[in-house]
């Protein structure tokens, strides 16, 4: 059985998702980065969460955000359903376009938290992609300031493909009774959303210009860095003109699938065993209390953080302040 995960109020998480099989379903090709950034969009706006960073490559992606209630799981499900539906209707096929279950790592300090923020926007230069992190063209926020708000307006392919209008027929339809109207057809997805990079919890002393700052010209040492070891191995980059000309659903090599997948991420060791250990900590009551609610005693507590159980089964969960 997969360990249950603690899910929190004002929960900072580095997230990365897979596509199925590792596949390139998010190709950066212009369809699909628009509808990505558009189904990235909407599913942000109808959660309470901040955007830091995020960034799609071909086959996966990384995410860094702040959920400010228990919403993750439902984020990141109503995020990976409706991008499916979405790519699914843009190429004309069916299936799941997602592993299952994506890994959630939560940083313990302000350190490693802009770590992953540099992680995901110098991702394409760290796998031989692209020289630069500006050089990539799928969805990736390297070019938006903190406090930046942007409009994305809808895509008009695919699934939101205009329907051509249909002739009348000679004999209407008997009229459909007006207190069940009918709703196929009708998108109440709006035609524009917002979307706004918020900075991460991190560096108060800093403004958001000031981190901004900060965060781009760690990318830049990173990206030399990359190109420095390219240049001893004498090797080149990849480049997007290739990037974009593979298929959907070609796959690159084979992987270890049996490495260390964290859940915690701490710069200093002393927080990440105090991180790994409270994990350990609430793993056993977790335990204990399922199973006392398996036995029959519903009304057992379970330890702050529990989510399946709570969100499913309405149990009861420690007060997590």
């Amino acid at each position: 059985m997969t360990p249950p995960r603690i899910i929190h109020e004002e929960q900072t998480a580095f997230i990365t998702c897979r596509a199925v099989n590792r596949s390139f379903r998010f190709v950066p090709n212009e369809q699909v980065t628009q509808t990505i950034r558009f189904v990235f969009a909407y599913t942000c706006s109808k959660f309470n969460v901040s955007l830091h960073e995020v960034l799609y490559m071909s086959d996966h992606f990384h995410l860094l955000l702040t959920a400010h209630t228990k919403c993750i799981p439902d984020f990141m499900e109503e995020l990976n359903s409706l991008m499916a539906r979405a790519l699914n209707a843009l190429r004309g096929i069916s299936g799941t376009n997602f592993e299952k279950g994506y890994n959630l790592v939560e940083p313990q300090d302000a350190e490693k938290t802009l770590e992953h923020a540099i992680y995901t926007l110098v991702n394409p230069c760290a796998s031989d992609l692209v020289t630069k992190a500006r050089h990539w063209k799928g969805f990736t926020t390297i070019g938006m300031e903190y406090g930046q708000e942007i409009l994305v307006p809808k895509p008009r392919f695919g699934m939101w493909e205009p329907k051509p209008a249909k002739k009348p027929k000679k004999k209407p339809r008997k009229r459909r009774d007006a207190r069940t109207p009918s709703k196929c057809g009708r998108s109440t997805i709006p035609d524009v959303v917002a979307l706004r990079l918020v900075r991460p919890p991190v560096r108060g002393e800093l403004s958001d210009g000031e981190l901004r700052e900060f965060v781009l010209k760690r990318v830049e040492e990173e990206e030399n860095e990359c190109e420095a070891v390219r240049a001893a191995k004498r090797k080149k980059v990849f480049g997007m003109r290739n990037v974009m000309r593979q298929h959907w659903a070609s796959m690159p090599g084979t992987e270890d699938l049996f490495g260390v997948r964290p859940t915690v991420s701490a710069k200093h060791k002393t927080k990440r065993v105090e991180a790994l250990r409270n994990k350990g900590v609430f793993e056993e009551a977790y335990a204990i209390a399922r199973a006392r609610w398996l036995a029959g005693e519903t009304d057992v507590e379970f330890p702050a953080g529990t989510w399946l159980m709570w969100r499913r089964y309405a149990a009861n969960c420690a007060d997590s302040s």
